[in-house]
């Protein structure tokens, strides 16, 4: 392992530098802004007179802010799933093109709510619609079409090959179930499109939403939609890259030293590259740093994607696979601070971690993986699904969000993600909030030009694969269910 004295000064980027015309929305800080120098320095940023600054996403973040802080005392603090707890409650969905808030509610809000609605923020409007059925309601119904916490295998009268069920979620505005569904065809085995002619499909997706219209004693719908891709890449060789002169002299994402950030390359113990997620501390006071269970393999080592670095071994103690979630035990401490930028960025810029969030539709989220970077143009289109990953396991609890092409090019991570963090900007950039940790990947879209062999870390082992959708699992609900504390900076 590398020894030195002194990791990468964050370098002190002035600004948030926000390039609408880049794939990558790369958030420094703002003028005067403190960076993190890992020798226990502080240094001062320049003047941002020189930098250019987006002023679309700067007012976007404002604007959440101010509508996610509303949603949660709708919610009374409650995470995405435990909003069920809310009598009544539905759904809440921000847009932040209007700076309004449309809640869905299953009869009328309590006097509590009303009252929120009555005394909003000047600028911010809100509406109240009638639903169906409560979040409560829709729990109830999914958990009819789950067997020991897993979906149940789905077999229309019309034939007698399984349906394998890729997602269940709830409508946003309450009127029913909304089911994705596939032919299974086995562990490790997906189809890269639909095998069935349209009208045969329609007929097939007909069938099965009656079943589940049985089953669930609600209405539902039934939409064909392949396994989610695994965020993982296919491996490569065992032997890691070594790098040399300056790439080698400083810690970087695609060279991590300690301490340990999130969003770094991890060599996983299979051999390909997944990102590192957030430093934890468990219930017995070990500094950890977080990934995706669905990476772990073999013998559990893990090491820097590039120079070979040892970082540590997975805690199978750790680990939870309803989260896809595993806590590395590291021979080195993590800190509570995220990389930020290119993949291949090589000055070492990084943000600290200051707290955690919940997610609310509609909110703009920053994926932050590895072998991608950063993409801050992810809308999140569903809170609170259920989702069948490309291994076969089925995560409970997930957030889905898909890029705009604005302000980059509809890529919202790349294959070999899997482990990286999902954050928002605060404090004009400056910091991060933590969202949650990268499971899956969903519809293939084609690489821009800026993603290429040379800026995707493993891209010189396989094309690039970018993806326009993501799912992520809430960093609330790993906390609570692996009784981790997350470690913040600043």
């Amino acid at each position: 392992m590398r020894t030195r004295t002194k990791k990468r000064g964050a370098a002190a980027l002035p600004a948030a530098v926000i390039v609408a015309v880049l794939p990558l929305v790369v958030a420094a800080p703002s003028a005067g802004a403190a960076a993190h120098d890992r020798s226990g320095a502080v240094k001062k940023a320049p003047s941002a007179s020189h930098q250019a600054m987006d002023p679309r996403l700067i007012a976007i973040q404002k604007k959440q802010q101010v509508l996610d802080k509303i949603a949660g005392d709708i919610t009374e603090g409650l995470s995405e799933h435990d909003r069920a707890k809310v009598p009544g409650f539905t759904e809440i969905e921000l847009d932040l093109n209007h700076n309004h808030l449309r809640l869905h509610w299953k009869g009328t809000p309590p006097q509590r709510v009303r009252r929120i609605l009555a005394h909003l923020p000047n600028g911010v409007t809100a509406e109240v619609r009638p639903a169906r059925y409560s979040k409560a309601d829709l729990h109830k119904a999914r958990n009819k079409l789950l067997r020991a916490g897993r979906p149940i295998a789905l077999r229309p009268s019309s034939t007698t090959d399984p349906i394998r069920i890729t997602s269940l979620a709830g409508a946003n505005d309450g009127s029913g179930l909304e089911i994705t569904y596939d032919e299974d065809r086995g562990a490790g085995y997906r189809d890269r499109k639909d095998p069935l002619a349209r009208d045969e499909r329609n007929t097939r997706s007909s069938k099965v939403k009656a079943l589940t219209d049985r089953l669930t004693g609600i209405n539902t719908t039934a939409t064909y939609k392949p396994l989610s891709d695994d965020a993982i890449s296919s491996g490569g060789s065992a032997q890691p890259h070594l790098t040399n002169g300056a790439a080698a002299s400083g810690a970087m994402r695609k060279h991590d030293a300690p301490p340990w950030y999130g969003g770094a390359a991890l060599r996983n113990p299979s051999g390909g590259i997944c990102s590192s997620g957030f430093a934890v501390t468990d219930s017995h006071g070990n500094n950890m740093l977080t990934t995706a269970k669905h990476c772990d393999g073999k013998d559990g080592y893990w090491h820097t994607w590039e120079g070979g670095d040892d970082v540590g071994v997975s805690d199978h103690l750790q680990s939870n696979a309803l989260v896809d979630t595993v806590g590395i035990a590291l021979h080195d401490p993590a800190d509570g601070y995220l990389y930020d930028g290119e993949a291949n960025r090589t000055d070492g810029y990084a943000k600290p971690v200051t707290g955690y969030g919940h997610n609310n539709v509609g909110d703009y989220v920053c994926t932050d993986g590895a072998n991608g970077g950063v993409h801050c143009n992810v809308v999140l289109s569903k809170v609170d699904v259920g989702v069948t990953g490309a291994d076969g396991g089925y995560r409970p609890v997930t957030d889905l969000g898909y890029a705009t092409d604005w302000p980059s090019h509809g890529v919202a991570a790349v294959n070999g993600d899997s482990g990286g963090p999902v954050f928002v900007g605060a404090n004009n950039w400056t910091t991060d909030e933590a969202r949650g940790t990268i499971t899956a990947l969903d519809k293939t879209v084609t690489c821009p030009s800026e993603l290429n062999a040379d800026t995707v870390l493993d891209g010189h082992q396989r094309k690039p694969w970018c993806l326009a959708g993501v799912y992520y699992v809430p960093i609330y609900e790993t906390l609570h269910d692996l009784k981790w504390t997350l470690n913040t900076a600043g």
